[in-house]
């Protein structure tokens, strides 16, 4: 189970492991949340300079428009579909993890690069927009797969903590 899905269980546990459209929607707000967080950080630090080039910072550093937010509220949705559709066995059901990862950051960047275009987020012609995309997008992936990690291994602690105490609990029964 990675960030709160459940990668390929669906046959195996049942319902217990479907989502419902509230699960859709909170994945969402989640992606939107963190996506907003690091836009109003760009704002702050680039917005002034950028303004005269990408809409993203049509108000400089005083923030995001709501049409520019709509947008990001978008590709957090469709990111969520991505989610959906590589990481559970919904609609593909032989893929490996590493193959999965590959094909969703993939699927995010043509998104992005299809929105750069449609929404005129900067222009397609100028590389340091494209460069700074890149790594704002490597920092953020990585640090999403670090928190993902670190929740993993907890998750795991504390499995393997209740695992103990049923074990002990067992044993005294048994005594």
């Amino acid at each position: 189970m990675l960030n709160g899905w459940n990668y390929g269980d669906e046959g195996r546990k049942g319902m217990e492991s479907r989502k419902t459209l509230f699960d859709y929607l909170g994945q969402t707000l989640v992606v939107f949340g963190f996506s907003t967080i690091v836009l109003d950080v760009l704002c702050l630090l680039v917005g002034e300079d950028a303004q005269s080039i990408s809409t993203i910072y049509s108000l400089g550093k005083d923030g995001i428009s709501v049409t520019t937010s709509l947008q990001f509220l978008g590709v957090s949705a469709c990111i969520t579909g991505f989610r959906f559709l590589y990481f559970t066995d919904t609609v593909i059901r032989r893929m490996s993890v590493i193959m999965r990862t590959i094909c969703m950051f993939v699927s995010i960047i043509i998104l992005i690069a299809v929105c750069v275009v449609m929404f005129g987020w900067f222009p397609v012609n100028m590389w340091q927009p494209w460069a700074a995309f890149f790594l704002t997008f490597l920092f953020c992936s990585a640090a999403g797969l670090l928190l993902m990690s670190l929740k993993e291994k907890a998750e795991n602690r504390k499995m393997e903590e209740a695992l103990n105490k049923i074990k002990k609990e067992q044993g005294r029964k048994a005594s």
